[in-house]
């Protein structure tokens, strides 16, 4: 025990974890498994923390202080983040995009009014401020005065201070945004693209990439696209990606249709013919 600080050993234990958690998240199992999983893990990790604690003997306050401050939120900001995942999706309502977006929503305000709840102390916090961290990260140091979460009474006072899961919370909140965000934006992207492919369907190029070639050259010649301010380079990119064609190299192939002898505008000249025809039979 006096070999190795409380610093070197959580640091070796998170290190543990994190390695665990990226195994059971890329395996796969649903998200709420993966989450039962994790939280199961957390707890044993948390566990083995706690054993070493209540071995251990603080050499000052200021380790005393770096331990609930620094070191053990990170730990319990998971398990708090992985939790609040199973809550948010157990709850997820089944129907439509507008439906699961507005929930997802919901959830992500309600972080922000528990930011605005806690706003002095995520100021005190995020400002690296000290001046009441004995009051807030030492033991046995609880201020009535000062505001604490209820679940300091429902903690263990040789495990927990006033503020620590506070801590976890501001970390595992900040966490949780950005799963909830990225949840919003998966389903607005989705959204867009059911939308997209119900009102068109996808064209691929099936005649020649010389007679495409030639349009482009011919577009880019005669300004059709943004009055001529744009480069051919742009505008080949475009017509690669709505006709999903790989042209290569597009200007090797227009010097092989300007080295022609006759002819140089074949697709061109073939356009206009069949489209006269048609206009034709049609009158």
């Amino acid at each position: 025990m006096k070999d190795i600080t409380i610093k070197q050993y959580f640091e070796g234990l998170m290190q543990n974890a994190k390695t665990e958690i990226q195994v059971y998240e890329t395996c796969e199992c649903d998200i709420l498994t993966t989450c039962q999983k994790i939280l199961l893990h957390l707890q044993d990790v948390l566990a083995d923390l706690k054993r070493f604690l209540f071995a251990y003997q603080f050499k000052d306050k200021a380790e005393e202080i770096q331990f609930f401050k620094e070191l053990k939120p990170q730990m319990v900001c998971h398990l708090i983040y992985y939790n609040s995942i199973y809550s948010i999706e157990l709850k997820c309502p089944h129907g439509s995009e507008d439906v699961v977006k507005h929930y997802y929503t919901t959830e992500l305000n309600k972080l922000t009014e528990y930011f605005d709840s806690n706003l002095n102390f995520y100021q005190y916090y995020r400002t690296n401020a000290t001046y009441l961290d004995e009051k807030y990260f030492l033991r046995g140091r609880i201020d009535i005065h000062l505001i604490i979460d209820n679940t300091f009474f429902d903690s263990d006072p040789q495990f927990s201070t006033s503020y620590d899961f506070k801590v976890a919370k501001i970390l595992a909140n900040e966490l949780l945004k950005i799963y909830l965000s990225n949840r919003i934006k998966e389903l607005t992207n989705e959204g867009l693209r059911k939308r997209n492919s119900g009102s068109c369907c996808e064209m691929v190029w099936t005649g020649s990439k010389r007679g495409l070639v030639e349009l482009i050259y011919a577009f880019d010649t005669c300004g059709a696209f943004n009055k001529g301010n744009v480069d051919i380079k742009t505008i080949a990119m475009n017509f690669e990606k709505m006709f999903n064609i790989d042209l290569g190299d597009f200007y090797h192939i227009y010097m092989e249709i300007k080295g022609r002898k006759i002819n140089r505008t074949r697709y061109l000249d073939t356009l206009q013919k069949t489209l006269l025809r048609r206009m034709e039979e049609e009158d």
